[in-house]
């Protein structure tokens, strides 16, 4: 059995190729772009099925493979890596800093954006993408572990904050409350890759607790215990600005009109709360962080809707290409710039969020799978 590696990518992928004789009963096993494909017996007559390939003698007794492909499933992070690089860029550059300093310090990393953008994708995309790659890592054998710290739901007053979240990291790491700070640090020292520990945050959450939530939140870890000199402490604080965009259904009447009012009032505070969030991060990002000498920061540009552009880029990315097969690189290209248009159209914008447009880039993968299948 031979192993063939192919070319690089974020997604790594072997092709496993079997030598296999035309004996009846016999059976193979293959495996072609990670996946593993189902195994039929030889069957009379030469002729066999395994997953996807089929095999079949030919009058000089060879065994000839024809590959076809029917839908499947694309790698779970490629519809979502259509741009960001700004936000990449910025990190790239925070964490280069952040790699030098001694004594190390938590790296605090703001995300923000409306809640269409995505932003549990984005993380994924930190911590199993652009981390590995800033330090270097092989993506198969170095992992960078990440646990959440869920926000406490009920708090009714924000001084418990630390409190609070301090219970909820020690549930997620070590699976028991109370635990001590120094208890679950304990458990980060021995951990030889980045950990990275992710709240998030929505627009109700400030309605609840005030404009206090993010010097609460940044004291919480301004009292962490020292890190040794080799760890790597990294939180990412993830914002969602509630968006409600969604339209009404219902016919025009008394219970309509009650309708367009709540919906407009609780618009109205969304937008005004949301207009103080961003002060916030704004003026946090310029701060000099005196209040907090034991913490670094980085805030990344706002998360914001993907352009056709930086779409038709990503169609020519390898990790793209290796996903479609490089034939079908032209008429992805078409049919974004149909779904562009067809956006456009719709919602007058020439801009898509990234969750509309991830929905839309899975679908359009999947058929251009099965179109290869049917061209190969």
């Amino acid at each position: 059995m031979t192993q063939q590696p192919t070319s690089q990518s974020p997604y790594p992928t072997n092709k496993i190729q079997q030598e296999v004789g035309r004996n009846l009963g016999q059976t193979i096993g293959q495996m072609y772009d990670s996946q593993a494909l189902s195994v039929q017996e030889v069957r009379e007559g030469g002729v066999f099925v395994a997953g996807n390939v089929i095999f079949q003698n030919s009058r000089a007794g060879s065994v000839q493979p024809t590959l076809y492909r029917a839908e499947r499933e694309p790698p779970s992070l490629l519809p979502y890596l259509a741009n960001r690089s700004e936000q990449e860029f910025e990190l790239g550059k925070a964490f280069q800093k952040f790699m030098k300093q001694i004594p190390p310090r938590p790296l605090v990393c703001v995300i923000h954006g409306d809640e269409f953008q995505s932003h549990d994708k984005f993380l994924e995309r930190l911590q199993k993408l652009s981390l590995p790659r800033l330090l270097g890592f092989d993506f198969n054998q170095t992992v960078v572990k990440e646990y959440p710290l869920h926000w406490p739901s009920g708090l009714k007053n924000v001084d418990e904050l630390s409190e609070r979240l301090c219970k909820n990291l020690a549930d997620s790491v070590l699976g028991r409350s109370f635990a001590s700070l120094e208890d679950i640090n304990e458990i980060f020292c021995k951990y030889p890759a980045p950990i990275i520990i992710h709240t998030h945050l929505l627009t109700e959450d400030w309605q609840q607790q005030g404009s206090k939530i993010l010097n609460k939140i940044l004291e919480f870890w301004q009292n962490w215990p020292e890190l040794t000199p080799d760890q790597n402490l990294i939180i990412c604080l993830s914002i969602k600005y509630q968006v409600k965009r969604r339209s009404n259904s219902e016919k025009p009447g008394f219970r309509w009109l009650l309708s367009c009012w709540t919906r407009f009032f609780r618009q109205h505070g969304c937008r005004r709360t949301n207009k103080k969030i961003n002060d916030q991060i704004k003026a946090l990002a310029t701060s000099d962080l005196k209040r907090f000498p034991h913490l670094s920061l980085i805030v990344l540009s706002e998360l914001t809707n993907i352009s056709r552009m930086h779409v038709e880029n990503w169609v020519r990315d390898e990790a793209t290409k290796q996903f479609v097969g490089e034939e079908m690189i032209e008429r992805l290209i078409d049919a974004v710039r149909e779904m562009f248009d067809s956006w456009e159209e719709k919602t007058s914008s020439s801009s898509i969020p990234m969750d509309d447009l991830a929905d839309n880039l899975t679908h359009l993968l999947k058929s251009l799978t099965v179109t290869r299948g049917e061209l190969a």
